[in-house]
Order: structure tokens, then C-alpha cells, then sequence
């Protein structure tokens, strides 16, 4: 029987998840203000420290398995910002300047054929390699999105950085995924799958990207778009197309990026995001800023630090360099071009995701991989977010009070 007194709490207290997690949040949101009001620091920068504070690099109190059991949620917060960049994406502007699409292939091009070299000059394996390359060629949706609001940016350069971040995403996933599947032919010497996957994943994604569009569209037009009511149908319909991504095993990123775009380009009117998406979405990304950074180990320094900061230089001189070939031709003095090409270097939960994606479907891959991936998002998760900062203030599109 238990004691009289067993109302009481048993000693020593044992804080569960949500204690650690809600901590790690509230020292967030602290240590992202005073990275704002201190240094005049973006408060996504503030974000990451505290990740790697609470992550197996510093208390340890998010683990790796309180990490990837996070993993839905890192989706959701994810897909929504990747569904509201894809309905920032214009295809008729893209028709209208075509330059604008020959420097999105030129600076995701020249950051594979730059990146590549320089890893296997340090002994990297090809293939680990050929998918860091590919990685790399994706800039942060979710830290592009979250400091074009924080700033309030707006201009030629952010309406760019907008565009060439969600086409280098597409390219990104798409390359991966070839890659992945040149692995399934070295596991299983199968070449009607190894065709058969990409094509799959492209042609599955696709359609559950326009099955959404097309929902989202009907519910515009018979909801009031700024009320509550619709922020929950859209929350409802982005969780059930991430849903029937992963039980389909196709790709989220394209799925939501997708849906966005088709959203943008086949809506007379599109307006995505009912004004109380703010207050919610920030907070998702505020979760997914933190939790992506936990998985960093110091022993990743060691293993892939190296390979880090050679795939760190290189990705950002082959994003300054394409951007700055077409800059003049699609309307852009070189100032502006050097903006957007810094305004290119963040990292983050997008190549997290990808790397996962790897291991999940291939466990025993090469741990270089992720060391070379964590490496690279600590650096320009912190550093990314002021580069791009800078960059805005530097053309006069930063106007946050």
C-alpha cells in the first residue's frame, strides 16, 4: 500500500521532456532578443546557440533521440514555411526575365561543380561527396523566410533571394534523390529501380502538390481568408499532404514547395497566409531553428570540420559568382548582385532533413556525411543570418523598427 503521503512528489525531482524543452524555448527567445538588441544580431543567430547549449554538444538535456522523435514536428514547421515560400515564387516574372532563371541554374551549378572538387581534393569519398555537393546547393527556406519577416524586407534583392531560394531547394532535393539512387543500385545492382525511384518520388510529389493547391484554392474561395477559421484549414491540409508524403515515402520538401507554387501561379488572387499564421508560424520556426542544431556532436569537428570549412568557402564563392554572371543582364547593379549572393549562404533544417533522409533509407552510410552536414549548418546558421542581415542593410531593403 502506498504511503498517506504519496500525493507528495518523489525526491530527487525527474524534469521530463516538456520541462527541458520549454526551458530551452524560453532561453531562446531570451537569448535571441539580446542578439538583437545587444549586437544587432538576428535573433534566429541567438536561436541556434541556445540549440547547440541544450543539444548533445553542450547540457545534453534534447538529446539525439529527444531530437528525432521531434522529427514531425521539424516537418510541420518546415512544410508550412516551405509551402509559404513556393507561394512567393511568380512564374509569370520568371517568363518575363528570363536572366532570372539562367543565374538560379548558374549559382546552384557553379556551387556543385565548386564544392565537389574541393572535397574530393580533401580525400572525401565521391559519393559522400556527390550528395554534400548536392546538399549544398540549397539555401535555408525557413532562416530566408523567418529574417525577410523579421526585417521586413522587401526589394529587387529579397524578391530574388525569394526566387532563387525556392528554385536551388527544388534542384537540391531532385540531385539528392538521383544520388540516393545511384546507392540503391550499389546495394542492389537493380536498374529498373534505380530509374524507377526518382522518377516516383518526382511524379508522386508533383501530385500531392497540385492535390493541395488545388484544396487550399477551394477553401479560399469560400472562406474569409484573414479569420481563424482558415489559418486551421490551411494547418489541417499542409499536415495531411506531409502526412501522405511520408506514408507514400515521397518527397515533403517538394510536396509543400510545390503546392505553394501552384497555389501562387494558378490563383487569380492568391493570398496564402491569414494574419493569425504569425504568431504560430514563428514559433514553429523558432522550434525548428533550436532542435536542428541539438544533433551536433564535438566529435563532428574532428571527423568532418575540415571538409566543413572547404564545402563552407566553396558553396559560398559558387553562390556569389553565378549570381554576379547574370546580375547585370537580369537587372541588377553589382551591388544589388553581391547582396543576393551573400543573402544566399544560410544553411540549416532543409539540409538537415536531406542528410536524414539519406540515413533513413540507408542506415549504415557513411558517418561523414552527417559530420560534414552539422559542421557546415552550426557555422552558417550563426553566421548565415548576419551575412544576410548585412546584405539587406547594405541596398536599403531591411526596414524592421
Amino acid at each position: 500500500m502506498k504511503s498517506a503521503f504519496s500525493f507528495f512528489p518523489a525526491w530527487p525531482l525527474s524534469p521530463n521532456a516538456i520541462v527541458w524543452v520549454g526551458l530551452a524555448l524560453l532561453a531562446a527567445g531570451l537569448c535571441g532578443e539580446l542578439c538583437y538588441r545587444t549586437w544587432r544580431l538576428p535573433r534566429i543567430s541567438g536561436y541556434a546557440v541556445i540549440g547547440l547549449i541544450a543539444g548533445s554538444a553542450g547540457f545534453g538535456v534534447i538529446d539525439t533521440d529527444s531530437a528525432r522523435a521531434a522529427r514531425p514536428l521539424l516537418d510541420v514547421a518546415l512544410g508550412l514555411l516551405l509551402f509559404e515560400l513556393g507561394g512567393r515564387l511568380d512564374l509569370h516574372w520568371i517568363r518575363r526575365n528570363p536572366w532570372l532563371i539562367l543565374s538560379s541554374v548558374a549559382e546552384s551549378t557553379l556551387t556543385f561543380a565548386f564544392v565537389l572538387p574541393v572535397l574530393l581534393l580533401l580525400h572525401i569519398p565521391l559519393i559522400v561527396a556527390t550528395a554534400l555537393a548536392a546538399i549544398a546547393m540549397a539555401t535555408s527556406p525557413a532562416m530566408v523566410i523567418q529574417l525577410k519577416t523579421e526585417l521586413r524586407a522587401e526589394g529587387q534583392v529579397t524578391q530574388r533571394l525569394m526566387a532563387l531560394t525556392a528554385l536551388n531547394s527544388i534542384y537540391a532535393v531532385v540531385i539528392e534523390k538521383l544520388v540516393s539512387s545511384c546507392l540503391l543500385q550499389e546495394a542492389y545492382g537493380n536498374v529498373f529501380a534505380t530509374i524507377l525511384r526518382p522518377l516516383y518520388l518526382l511524379v508522386g510529389s508533383l501530385a500531392v502538390a497540385y492535390g493541395l493547391a488545388r484544396a487550399c484554392i477551394l477553401f479560399y474561395r469560400r472562406l474569409n481568408r484573414q479569420d481563424e477559421h482558415s489559418f486551421v484549414a490551411l494547418f489541417g491540409l499542409v499536415l495531411l499532404a506531409i502526412a501522405i508524403a511520408h506514408l507514400f515515402k515521397l518527397s515533403m520538401v517538394l510536396s509543400l514547395l510545390g503546392a505553394g507554387i501552384f497555389v501562387k501561379n494558378l490563383e487569380a488572387r492568391p493570398q496564402l497566409w491569414p494574419q493569425h499564421f504569425g504568431t504560430a508560424g514563428w514559433l514553429l520556426a523558432v522550434i525548428l531553428f533550436v532542435l536542428t542544431l541539438t544533433s551536433f556532436e564535438w566529435k563532428d569537428i574532428a571527423l568532418g570540420g575540415l571538409a566543413a570549412t572547404g564545402l563552407i568557402v566553396a558553396r559560398l564563392t559558387g553562390k556569389l559568382l553565378g549570381v554576379l554572371v547574370f546580375a547585370k543582364p537580369s537587372g541588377l547593379n553589382w551591388k544589388q548582385g553581391i547582396a543576393v549572393g551573400l543573402s544566399l549562404s544560410p544553411m540549416s533544417a532543409l539540409a538537415y532533413m536531406l542528410v536524414n533522409d539519406i540515413y533513413d533509407v540507408y542506415p549504415n552510410f557513411d558517418a561523414l556525411l552527417r559530420a560534414v552536414v552539422m559542421c557546415s549548418i552550426v557555422v552558417l546558421q550563426v553566421v548565415g543570418p548576419w551575412l544576410m542581415y548585412r546584405a539587406l542593410s547594405w541596398v536599403g531593403e531591411r526596414r524592421e523598427v
